[in-house]
C-alpha cells in the first residue's frame, strides 16, 4: 500500500493500526492569488498526530462490533479497496486531507458519495483551536451509509463516545440530550416536551446520503434544510446533528434494557443500507422490524422512535418533580400508547421518580398477534441510566452556542 519514496514526501504519512495506509496532508490556504499555509508547522504536526490517533481508535472500535451473523462490522484487514500501484492511475495516498480557511465546515461523507472516498475536508480555524471534527470524518470514511440520519448519527456518537473531551460539533462536549433540551426549551417555550412528542423522526429516516438533514416539528414547524434554502440556520442543522447522535447512542448503550437493542441488531440495521457513489437509497422501512426482532418479538422503526422519546421526556423533564415543580405529562395520544406507556412505568419503577404521568384513559392491551408485549420481556436497565436521570441536565454553554457544522 506504501513505500518509502512515497512517505519521504512532504505531507505525506503512514497511518492506520498496521501503517499500511498513506495519508496526505494539504495545508494550501490562499489570498487572492497568492498561496501560503494556513496552520503552523507545529500546528500540522499536531494535527497529523491527532490524526493518526484517532484513526487507530475509530479503526479498533469499528473492528470491535459486531453484527447478528457475528461478522464485525469493518474488517480490521480492509479498511479500504487496496489503492492502485500499478498502471496509468497511481493515487499516492489513500486519505486526501485538506485544511483550510477556505471551507466552512468539515465534509467526507458527500465526497465518499460523489466517489471520491478518503476526500477530507476541515476549516483551519477549527485545526488550529483543536476542535477539529477528525474521529466524525473517518466514520464517514471507513463506515459511510447511504441514509444520512444513519450516517450522521454514527459519526456524530463516535467521535463523542471516543473522545469526549475534544469539543467539536455539534454537542461541543455537551451530553447529546442536552443540545436537544437547549433547543427546545429557546425554541418552543410554552411547551418543550410537546415539540419532542412532535418530531417527525419517519421522515427524517427516509433521508439519503447526500441529502441535507431536515425534521418537521408537527404540523408547520419544519428545521434544517428547506427548499431554495441553501444555507439553513445553524442551530436548527446542529440541532438535528444532536437528536441523530442521540438516537444512535440510545440504540448502542441500551439505556431502557431492552433485549433487541445491541450492537448487533443496528450493525445488521446500518450494513443494509451501503452507500452507493451516486445512487440515492436511504433503505426499505420495513427493514428495522426485520432486523430488530427476535422471539417472534419485532420492533419498527416508528416504535423505536416512541422509546426513544419516552427515555428522553424522562430524561429532560425529570427534574421538574425532582426540584418540586409541577408535573410535566407526555401528551395524551402518546401516553395511550402501549410501547410507551410500559417503558414510561419501567423507568418510574427503576428510578423512583415519576416525573411523567402517564394520562392513561384505557388499559393498554396486548397485541393478539404474540400473546404478550414487546416490552414484557425485556430486563431491567442499567445502572447508567439511573445516574443520568440523577444528574441535573447541564445548562447552554459558550461551547453549545457555537455554529460550524460537518458533513
Amino acid at each position: 500500500m506504501w513505500s518509502g519514496e512515497e512517505c519521504a514526501t512532504p505531507g505525506i504519512v503512514r497511518v492506520g493500526k498496521a501503517g499500511d495506509l498513506v495519508a496526505s496532508f494539504d495545508f494550501g490556504g490562499r489570498t487572492g492569488r497568492h498561496s501560503y499555509p494556513c496552520v503552523s508547522p507545529v500546528q500540522q504536526i499536531k494535527f497529523q498526530e491527532d490524526f493518526k490517533e484517532q484513526l487507530e481508535s475509530v479503526q479498533a472500535e469499528l473492528s470491535a462490533y459486531r453484527d447478528r451473523d457475528n461478522n464485525v462490522w469493518l474488517s480490521p484487514d480492509a479498511l479500504l479497496p487496496p489503492r492502485a500501484t500499478l498502471g496509468p492511475y497511481r493515487p499516492r495516498s489513500d486519505f486526501h486531507i485538506f485544511v483550510s480557511e477556505a471551507y466552512p465546515r468539515s465534509k467526507a461523507l458527500v465526497p465518499a458519495w460523489l466517489g471520491q472516498r478518503g476526500w477530507m475536508e476541515f476549516p483551519a480555524h477549527r485545526v488550529v483551536a483543536g476542535e477539529a471534527s477528525i474521529a466524525h470524518e473517518l466514520v464517514h470514511v471507513l463506515f459511510p451509509n447511504g441514509n444520512r440520519m444513519l450516517a450522521e448519527g454514527l459519526a456524530v456518537y463516535l467521535q463523542y463516545k471516543l473522545f469526549p473531551k475534544i469539543p467539536v460539533y455539534p454537542n461541543f462536549g455537551d451530553r447529546l440530550e442536552t443540545v436537544v433540551a437547549d433547543f427546545l426549551r429557546t425554541n418552543f417555550k410554552d411547551s418543550p416536551q410537546r415539540a419532542l412528542w412532535d418530531m417527525d423522526l419517519d421522515a427524517l429516516e427516509k433521508i439519503s446520503t447526500p441529502d441535507k438533514l431536515s425534521l418537521r416539528i408537527g404540523r408547520d414547524a419544519v428545521i434544517g434544510a428547506k427548499p431554495g434554502d441553501p444555507d439553513p440556520p445553524p442551530g436548527e442543522v446542529k440541532m438535528i446533528y444532536a437528536v441523530a447522535g442521540s438516537l444512535v447512542e440510545f440504540l448502542l448503550e441500551n439505556l431502557i434494557g431492552d433485549d433487541l437493542l445491541t450492537e448487533k441488531n443496528f450493525g445488521t440495521l446500518y450494513k443494509s443500507t451501503p452507500l452507493r457513489p451516486l445512487e440515492r437509497d436511504s433503505g426499505d422501512p420495513d427493514r428495522w422490524r426485520a432486523c430488530y426482532q427476535a422471539d417472534g418479538i419485532s420492533y419498527s422503526f416508528t416504535e423505536l422512535g416512541l422509546l426513544w422519546k419516552t427515555y428522553m421526556h424522562f430524561i429532560l423533564f425529570s427534574q421538574s418533580v425532582a426540584e418540586g415543580k409541577a408535573k410535566i405529562p407526555i401528551p395524551r395520544q402518546y401516553a395511550e400508547i402501549p410501547v410507551v406507556a410500559m417503558l414510561h412505568k419501567k423507568l418510574n419503577d427503576m428510578t423512583g421518580l415519576r416525573s411523567v404521568p402517564a394520562g392513561m384513559r384505557t388499559k393498554a392491551k396486548t397485541p393478539a398477534t404474540t400473546g404478550r408485549h414487546p416490552m414484557e420481556h425485556r430486563v431491567s436497565a442499567p445502572r447508567a441510566l439511573a445516574n443520568r436521570i440523577g444528574e441535573k441536565t447541564p445548562t447552554r454553554t459558550a461551547k453549545t452556542g457555537k455554529s460550524v457544522y460537518v458533513a
